[in-house]
């Protein structure tokens, strides 16, 4: 939540603010990804979200950090980094940095209700979304965030506790089950049963739940789709795990999963079609007010051998 008094028509103070702030900011952003023209509060930002800065290491570490999945955007959808060294970090339609010094604590003009301990005090660097248009116009001013809403202690978004509810799930490609199994032949013109055998790690569904602050994102994903390479340049895409196959079932078909050889494996290497089989999985998420759908896919392998019938006259 922002203090009431956000915006402010002191627009002469305003811009002086901000072409001494943006003065600044030209020498640390001169490698073209952001222009700020002299004496405005608009600047053209086209650079690559480098990260948000990290609290440094020990032994000469980096003090930059990752930008992970986080994504900002203005107004008008336009993609932008999350942090801009030099202008600070997106919230709001503006980018803002820690103003330092912090005002005194009986500032009740800039802390309004709010205590130092509850949050700090950012000045608006660079604000593209309101764009000085004459005399009354609103442009920001220093604002009130509390803590874990800007910067780097900002907590995560739904978007990202999703992705990160998928890593602790165990996605593994088919665990594939095929006949005839590896060892046998094959006939050409009899039907090959192709199956998916089922545990939550190869077909779902498995959930996660990750929680940042008050905000838990439930994730679940489950298998889609099969698509199985059969090695003589067909496919077939099965949407269940398949029939297992029983030798109860003889010469008919998979009534889910299956395929026909037209020709023999023969000089194939090894004399074998190698056969792969990539899984889709769907992961739908929930939480935070959003929702969301993700896909992974993995891959496994075997290989199958299709022989022809010798008919002995």
């Amino acid at each position: 939540m922002l203090t009431p008094g956000r915006y402010a028509r002191g627009v002469l103070v305003a811009l002086a603010a901000g072409a001494l702030a943006l003065a600044g900011t030209q020498a640390a952003v001169a490698d073209g990804d952001v222009k700020c023209p002299p004496g405005t509060q608009v600047c053209d930002i086209t650079a690559e979200d480098p990260g948000e800065p990290g609290d440094g290491g020990s032994g000469g570490g980096t003090g930059g950090g990752s930008g992970g999945g986080r994504k900002c955007h203005r107004e008008n959808g336009q993609e932008i980094p999350c942090y801009v060294p030099g202008l600070g970090f997106w919230n709001e339609s503006c980018y803002w940095t820690l103003l330092d010094p912090q005002p005194p604590a009986d500032d009740y003009i800039i802390w309004g209700n709010h205590k130092p301990d509850e949050g700090d005090i950012y000045h608006p660097t660079n604000c593209p979304d309101f764009p000085y248009k004459g005399a009354g116009t609103f442009v920001p001013r220093d604002t009130f965030f509390p803590n874990g809403t800007i910067g780097k202690d900002a907590g995560p978004t739904p978007a990202e506790l999703a992705e990160r509810a998928v890593a602790q799930m165990t996605l593994k490609g088919a665990d594939i089950g095929i006949a005839p199994e590896p060892g046998r032949t094959g006939l050409v013109g009899l039907p090959v049963w192709m199956w998916n055998k089922q545990h939550p790690n190869t077909t779902g569904p498995q959930a996660r739940t990750v929680t940042a602050g008050a905000v838990s994102v439930t994730a679940t994903a489950k298998v889609s789709k099969v698509v199985w390479n059969m090695g003589d340049g067909s496919s077939v895409t099965c949407t269940e795990p398949g029939e297992p196959y029983r030798a109860s079932y003889g010469k008919r078909e998979s009534p889910d999963c299956g395929h026909v050889y037209r020709h023999t494996s023969r000089g194939e290497a090894g004399n074998k079609f190698k056969v792969t089989a990539t899984s889709t999985w769907t992961i739908h998420w929930e939480g935070g007010g959003e929702s969301g759908d993700l896909t992974e896919t993995r891959e496994s392998a075997t290989t199958v051998a299709i022989g022809e019938l010798q008919v002995v006259g």
